[in-house]
């Protein structure tokens, strides 16, 4: 059984590198397009197209990149808790963590 002080260091340990890798993709992205001569077209906030977009060398590609890292990581902390709980054999928090990733499920599926 895993202590709520250890979830606790897992879960900002999660948010806390999610964060970090956000932030440095931002950052190069942003050093990119000043170190270019700023005409690239933007990209679409698709995973095929940000990777496309990285492979050709677009610095927005990157910076969107950075963008759905930063969205990504309240997600990975949900699915986290979730491994955490069910380690834990708490079932009551696990339907809870999945209720909240089906309803961010869903508003992905209704707005995208």
């Amino acid at each position: 059984m895993i202590e709520y002080d250890s979830i606790n260091r897992y879960i900002r340990t999660v948010l806390m590198v999610g964060m970090l890798l956000s932030v440095a993709m931002l950052i190069v992205g942003l050093i990119m397009y000043a170190l270019t001569n700023g005409s690239w077209d933007p990209v679409p906030l698709s995973l095929g197209a940000i990777v496309s977009g990285i492979a050709q060398g677009n610095p927005i590609a990157v910076i969107d990149l950075g963008i759905l890292l930063l969205i990504a990581t309240p997600l990975s902390r949900v699915i986290a808790t979730m491994v955490l709980f069910g380690l834990n054999r708490e079932m009551r928090f696990v339907g809870v963590a999945l209720v909240v990733l089906a309803v961010v499920g869903l508003a992905i599926l209704v707005v995208g």
